[in-house]
């Protein structure tokens, strides 16, 4: 162990390397419910150059390599106990805004949202507006994982706007993809150049295929003006109807759905629908008639729309619910064990009420103190992401061990009939990649093809794990 010490030490200096067990701790577990392994040593790079050299001792060693951003996901990173854990907090700098070509390039450990103040300042902003923790997740973390962003409805996938990224892989070589890999002309500006999409190849992949050290975003400028609308509805079937109109016109920019836990305060119904609309004054007021044209067809009733802009100018999510955030998030520690994923738009008549039914039928989810935090659903431009959200009091051992078997029921009974995950990471690969059959096994080749020593995540997104 001192002998790899030593060696991180000269590739980043002590400053960035540590051993002792209260650093190590720190960084065995993201968000989600399952604890985790303690990594051996905690080194955090400074440069693409270093994160090269790191990676090519793990291999001479023969010793994984965990990657950390910010540890905001829900479903479990699965850090493995002994390993060396790669931070990349320090390489957080925007290296270009390309105004002219409509792109910026920053180190994969910047903030989302530091990135996109800069940008603010000039009149722009990053095509894809970050997922819910864009206050502290990171431009790899986000790209690796594939989040799933805010304005999903109208501009698509995190990934979908990715214009290049720099790779290391697993034998220490820097990749570059798209139209950045030509290196008598290397502009980062266009995805689909120089053959094969290598960029998607990375885009979802959770860090198992290569650590992702630069990404290059497109950009947009920031739109003329915003329009909210918020409506009511007593029946679940009418208001997945109005969703789907709302989808069909292409009225919103951003369309969330509330269909279980906690009712907005102070609104009677059954199910809700947030509207945000971005555009042109006379485009959104356009988009915005054509919202409510959607929404009252069937039976749903207009109300106060302040929450709904609270929710996307405070970037808190407790005001779709009407609440501030000292109420929703002040009576911790819970802990949320979440199953998430996309499913066609008209199945969620049937799937929220089965979640109902497995909630109300499960004698445990009471008993050890369980509550659902919501049946919420961001809409995609022609389907749903349906985020299942439960609660079990994370101080209670036993109540864990429900929490985590709930996951296990919910991951099964959707990805059995309706749903595929979008981030998957470790804590829900156990319960889809089965079911991927030769994707999978393509998934595995690819993994011992760019890592044969298996040292980048092992086990994230079932690739790399003492099975294969």
């Amino acid at each position: 162990m001192e002998g790899i010490l030593d060696c991180l030490r000269a590739i980043c200096g002590p400053e960035h390397v540590s051993d002792a067990l209260a650093d190590r701790i720190c960084y065995r577990r993201d968000c989600g419910p399952t604890p985790g392994g303690v990594p051996d040593i905690v080194v955090r790079p400074e440069s693409t150059a270093e994160v090269m050299e790191i990676v090519k001792l793990a291999n001479q060693v023969h010793k994984p390599v965990f990657l950390w951003g910010r540890a905001t996901t829900f479903v479990d990173h699965g850090v493995r106990e002994g390993c060396i854990l790669m931070a990349l907090d320090l390489m957080n700098r925007v290296h270009k805004i390309d105004l002219e070509n409509q792109v910026v390039t920053a180190e994969a450990g910047a903030i989302w949202h530091a990135v996109d103040s800069e940008l603010n300042k000039l009149g722009w902003e990053l095509a894809a507006p970050g997922g819910g923790g864009m206050f502290s997740c990171t431009l790899g973390g986000t790209v690796a994982y594939n989040a799933v962003p805010h304005g999903i409805t109208e501009y698509g996938m995190t990934g979908e706007h990715v214009a290049s990224l720099e790779v290391v892989l697993a034998d220490g070589t820097v990749l570059h993809t798209g139209s950045a890999a030509n290196t008598d002309a290397p502009f980062p500006i266009e995805r689909g150049a120089n053959g094969p999409d290598l960029t998607g190849l990375f885009v979802g992949s959770c860090g198992t295929l290569g650590v992702i050290t630069k990404v290059t975003m497109r950009i947009r400028r920031i739109p003329e003006c915003e329009r909210y609308l918020f409506y009511a509805f007593d029946r679940l079937d009418d208001a997945v109807d109005a969703a789907a109109a709302i989808q069909f016109q292409q009225a919103a920019t951003f369309l969330i759905g509330l269909f279980g836990g906690p009712k907005p305060a102070g609104v009677e119904g059954e199910a809700f629908l947030h509207a945000i609309i971005r555009d042109s004054v006379a485009e959104a007021e356009r988009r915005a008639q054509a919202v409510r044209v959607c929404c009252e067809t069937f039976r749903g009733r207009w109300q106060d729309p302040e929450p709904t802009r609270r929710y996307w100018k405070e970037h808190m999510y407790s005001w779709l619910r009407n609440t501030p955030a000292s109420a929703y998030y002040g009576n911790r520690p819970y802990c949320c064990p979440e199953v998430a994923g996309f499913l066609p738009t008209q199945a969620l008549k049937e799937v929220i009420p089965a979640l109902h039914e497995y909630v109300a039928n499960n004698a445990d989810f009471a008993r050890v103190g369980m509550r659902v935090k919501g049946f919420d659903v961001y809409f995609s431009p022609n389907a749903a992401f349906l985020w299942v959200d439960t609660l079990y009091p994370e101080m209670d051992p036993e109540a864990r061990q429900v929490g985590l078997r709930v996951r296990a029921e919910i991951a099964e009974l959707l990805f059995s009939r309706w749903m595929s995950p979008g981030g998957i990471v470790s804590g829900m690969a156990p319960y889809i990649m089965p079911r991927l059959g030769t994707t999978y096994e393509l998934l595995k080749r690819l993994k011992i093809a760019l890592d044969p020593n298996n040292i980048l995540n092992p086990g994230v997104l079932g690739l790399g794990g003492e099975d294969d």
